[in-house]
């Protein structure tokens, strides 16, 4: 099992959407986590707005005040497609004035999040912006230590890669070749060929990568502002290309645990069982169903 976290560099959008796809297309039970301090937008925008953001991470902040971080965490869920208990969501903050009220929730949160492994569910956490050391104070730090892989997300512009440039350098020294498939640092490419293709990116990162999502602004707009989803939809450039992204990652965690993982990770209390999933509200349109599998 997995703990996968996606971030990016300011100016370098499509990490919520692309966590969406990944999460919808996931082989097994996964849970979607929103750490995006500048807000929550699923709800908003996956959801079309239907459900009340009562539930979160703020909630799980109070609860985990009270000592009651493991007992609460299931109820603070809800499911991305409805009738799936193998696929749910722990939702964000309201807005970026709210983040100081989580800030002490991250490291328990990181070990809560690890301990899920043992109960055979993956983790996709949304980051959002990360911050660059010394500049920005990055309370998410545990989970990026612990996630098996960080996926740095980037356009394939110009600009998107001098600013994501500038994120990675600031969070690691340049990485020598022979180590780029041991780092859990990796490139995913948001719409390659724009002009510069996913291995050009990495290479200029001094990364791995994990390829590409394809430019597909229609279908992306399936996830990011709750449009309806066609009757191709499930067959589109976006969606095809989560699958062999959703293959690399698995490859190189798989690389890393045979090279480095042969107990419990560093700084991780025991791992326990996690509690059974709960029901909870599910999406619709009103009318009907409408399901997503598939990103901005």
């Amino acid at each position: 099992m997995a703990l996968v976290a996606l971030a990016n560099a300011k100016g370098s959008p499509g990490t919520t959407t692309a966590a969406l796809v990944l999460a919808l297309q996931w082989p097994r039970p996964v849970l979607l986590v929103e750490a995006d301090l500048a807000g929550a937008s699923i709800l908003a925008g996956y959801f079309r707005g239907q459900l009340p953001h009562d539930r979160g991470l703020q909630q799980l902040a109070i609860a985990h005040s009270h000592g009651d971080l493991e007992s609460a965490f299931w109820e603070q869920t809800l499911p991305l497609v409805r009738d799936d208990a193998d696929k749910k969501l722990l939702p964000g903050i309201v807005s970026p004035h709210t983040a100081p009220a989580v800030a002490n929730l991250w490291g328990p949160l990181a070990n809560q999040l690890v301990a899920l492994e043992r109960g055979g569910i993956d983790v996709l956490v949304d980051l959002g912006r990360l911050g660059t050391g010394g500049v920005v104070r990055e309370d998410r730090e545990p989970i990026v230590r612990l996630a098996d892989q960080v996926l740095v997300t980037t356009g394939s512009r110009l600009p998107d890669i001098a600013v994501t440039r500038e994120l990675v350098k600031s969070r690691t020294s340049v990485i020598d070749a022979a180590a780029r498939d041991l780092t859990n640092l990796a490139v995913l490419t948001i719409g390659p060929g724009r002009p510069y293709d996913a291995n050009e990116i990495a290479r200029t990162l001094g990364l791995g990568t994990v390829g590409s999502l394809a430019w597909d602004p229609v279908n992306a707009e399936v996830l990011s502002v709750g449009s309806p989803a066609g009757r191709r939809y499930p067959a589109s450039p976006l969606v095809r290309s989560a699958g062999p992204v959703i293959s690399r990652i698995q490859d190189r965690i798989e690389k890393r645990r045979a090279r480095f993982s042969t107990g419990p990770r560093d700084g991780v209390g025991p791992r326990t069982g996690s509690t059974a999933v709960q029901a909870g509200p599910w999406r619709g349109n009103g009318g009907g169903t409408h399901e997503h599998t598939g990103v901005p």
